[in-house]
């Protein structure tokens, strides 16, 4: 083989894949940019983000590709950073109860923990002198857990990513998403979502204010109105206010508040959805499937409240996308287990 062959050869093995590498994050942030309200793009955000360190790589700006190094480095470590996250998780269960009422969706923190705890507390002793059909089944579970981990991890980064990608676009309508009601009174909670809906609506320069909550059985008054009235007592322009009183979910809130925005004689640009943090991205990822022109922002929640209402979100999110979430885990946590005891068993 000639010199100018190798060269050719060399050329190409350099080039090819930093021109894939700069296809694929022109892609990505192209894909970000024109639809944000996307959890898929933070999977494609990775994969442009080992790409890159690739490319970091054989440019000789680093030894190695950064970003599977520190996917690796977690990995790793991943049993002590599953403690830690466990304790924490068990030790705010533990508040989230003393302060709230106790139920099943405010206990999902404490028993998160405490299945991290127990499946990594019995990994020794199962995994030494366990049967095969109870090692299969240890692994089943640790790679299921190692899989919402991921899925975890990437809803929660993306979520973040989601809220400072959208901070400054510009809104023609602001909505409140309401939360409930201790009778005719507006609890902190939901305060905190019309004071910062009052805020979004001066700093983007929306023209339009929109409270959205229909009558729950325990209320006295209809959700929308008891907020409104709260914006007035607090300084905002009536003129500028719309109650939305029928609405009972998250759903009916947007689509309701929607045929609002649009009934009204001047045309309506896009919209924004004002509703507590931990909430904002899905939110974001209900209004693009209803097909509303509407991003999404957060109001601040209590720190001890916020574990739990994330996990809540988390679970909620794996439901909407059940089936791609169950074939999923079915490929990446079943084979190992199955090759185990069919090795086993021959």
């Amino acid at each position: 083989m000639s010199g100018g062959t190798n060269l050719l050869i060399s050329v190409a093995v350099l080039v090819v894949p930093l021109v894939v590498t700069a296809v694929v994050c022109t892609f990505v942030v192209r894909r970000v940019r024109r639809e944000p309200r996307r959890l898929s793009n933070a999977y494609w955000l990775l994969a442009a983000a080992v790409l890159l360190g690739n490319a970091v790589a054989t440019l000789g700006f680093a030894g190695s590709n950064p970003v599977l190094g520190t996917i690796v480095l977690l990995t790793v470590t991943s049993p002590l950073l599953a403690l830690v996250f466990a304790v924490f998780l068990i030790l705010n269960g533990a508040v989230m109860l003393r302060r709230e009422r106790v139920s099943l969706r405010n206990s999902l923190s404490l028993l998160a923990g405490l299945l991290i705890v127990v499946l990594l507390a019995v990994a020794v002793p199962v995994m030494l002198t366990g049967p095969v059909w109870l090692r299969a089944l240890w692994i089943l579970c640790a790679l299921a857990a190692y899989f919402l981990a991921f899925q975890f991890v990437a809803f929660l980064g993306y979520a973040r990513l989601y809220r400072w990608l959208v901070r400054d676009r510009p809104a023609d309508w602001v909505v409140v998403l309401g939360s409930g009601l201790h009778g005719s009174a507006v609890p902190p909670l939901l305060a905190d979502r019309i004071r910062a809906g009052m805020t979004e609506l001066d700093r983007r320069g929306a023209r339009m204010l929109v409270l959205s909550g229909g009558k729950g059985d325990d209320e006295r008054l209809a959700e929308g109105e008891a907020m409104r009235r709260w914006a007035v007592d607090h300084g905002a322009d009536p003129a500028l206010l719309r109650a939305e009183t029928a609405s009972r979910t998250t759903e009916q809130n947007l689509r309701l508040s929607d045929e609002l925005v649009r009934g009204d004689p001047d045309p309506a640009g896009p919209g924004l959805i004002v509703t507590s943090d931990y909430h904002v991205f899905r939110a974001a990822v209900l209004a693009r499937r209803l097909g509303v022109d509407a991003q999404a922002a957060g109001a601040p929640t209590a720190g001890y409240y916020w574990p739990s209402a994330v996990l809540r979100e988390f679970v909620a999110i794996l439901r909407e996308h059940r089936v791609v979430n169950a074939v999923l885990l079915v490929l990446i946590a079943v084979p190992a287990p199955l090759a185990l005891l069919a090795v086993a068993s021959g």
